[in-house]
């Protein structure tokens, strides 16, 4: 199989201003000192009208409720090819505007939920940007450190015994993808036991996603079962080898 590379990915994300927009409001992304892995692409989707995200089961409210103030708001769904526990990850952010541009509100995925990303009543910015933690290995995301104590040894659990989900299947690509298998998953793990690592829970390494990682979501959508397959039949030739 050729491999479906990052870069032929975001060479073909059309420029244009929903991706300028995007760019503009996209959060900084904070990661352990120790993380082994940091997004490699993310998809956007631009909401000027509520509506359903596509990528995540909710919906995107604008001028109501608490987002009274939004009169936009920008999806980011954020690729990584790996997370600890398993081959690939996405995770979400939404980045909320008001008529000039300004920052109102955000929310991120955590686990399969999501939360507003408020720590003390704020949004945390830097640089304009909302400014968000990544956990350890796992990835969902948090406005502040504190928000980890609560999974902090099953984040290293998983951090320290890698690879324990294989090949991951979500509702939203389970009929898209069909590479999982038990020996898939056996791949996996053994790759993935090369990055165990302990949390050290410092921040350090950061992540402004910008231009050169920005594709539409169908963009992104159709090319991840692709890669999943791409990394599934590699790691099987690897171990034959």
């Amino acid at each position: 199989m050729i491999e479906p590379t990052i870069e032929s990915l975001l060479a073909a994300a059309p420029a244009n201003g929903d991706r300028v927009l995007a760019a503009q409001a996209a959060p900084l992304l904070c990661f352990d000192a120790l993380e082994p892995f940091l997004p490699a692409a993310a998809g956007y989707t631009v909401f000027r009208a509520s509506g359903p995200s596509p990528s995540f089961p909710r919906q995107i409210l604008l001028g109501e409720n608490v987002h009274s103030a939004a009169t936009q708001a920008v999806e980011y769904a954020i690729w990584w090819d790996w997370d600890i526990g398993h081959l690939y990850e996405l995770e979400h952010v939404w980045v909320y505007l008001d008529d000039a541009g300004q920052v109102v509100d955000a929310e991120a995925s955590w686990h399969g939920g999501y939360h507003t990303m408020r720590s003390g009543g704020a949004i945390p910015i830097q640089n304009g940007h909302v400014r968000l933690l990544s956990e350890p290995g796992k990835h969902a995301l948090a406005p502040a450190e504190d928000w980890f104590e609560v999974r902090r040894a099953e984040t290293r659990a998983e951090c320290l015994q890698p690879g324990r989900g294989g090949v991951w299947i979500t509702p939203l690509f389970e009929a898209a993808i069909h590479s999982k298998s038990p020996a898939a998953d056996r791949d996996v793990q053994a790759y993935l036991a090369r990055f165990a690592f302990e949390p050290a829970y410092r921040f350090t390494q950061t992540f402004q996603i910008g231009p050169e990682h920005l594709v539409p979501w169908p963009c992104l959508c159709e090319w991840i079962p692709r890669r999943v397959a791409w990394w599934v039949e590699r790691l099987h030739a690897e171990r034959a080898g």
